[in-house]
């Protein structure tokens, strides 16, 4: 346990209590690819965004327990149009698509900006660096 009450990331986390736990911190809205640009769609408020101008505020990777090619990634998000706080969940890797790879690769790198952990769901503690 950290100070904050939350546990140190694991293998063992599903993608479910992941989504879970950035809901809880208010991260609920619902955004999804665009296809074939890695552009996103809020769906709240139906705005296409252009990833340059998405702050990628937190990245919480996973990998399959039995298969380590099953790497995903929950982000979140917000939307600049609507202010909507969601996630969105892309794979990484050799496995990611088009769309998954340019999101990642285009989107605007906030993880310093302190609204959710840069490297972990909200309420795990990140991994030690070293």
């Amino acid at each position: 346990m950290t100070e904050s009450g939350g546990a140190a990331p694991s293998d063992h986390t599903t993608l479910t209590d992941v989504l879970a736990a950035y809901t809880a911190e208010g991260f609920d809205a619902e955004f999804e690819l665009v296809e074939e640009s890695g552009d996103l769609l809020c769906g709240t408020c139906r705005s296409v965004l252009v990833a340059e101008q998405v702050p990628l505020h937190s990245i919480r990777r996973l990998e399959g327990a039995s298969d380590p090619d099953d790497m995903m990634a929950v982000c979140a998000v917000t939307c600049r149009n609507c202010g909507a706080k969601g996630s969105v969940v892309v794979k990484y890797g050799p496995s990611a698509t088009i769309e998954e790879a340019e999101f990642l690769r285009r989107s605007k790198d906030r993880r310093d900006d302190a609204v959710a952990p840069s490297d972990a769901a909200p309420g795990e503690e990140t991994a030690p660096r070293g």
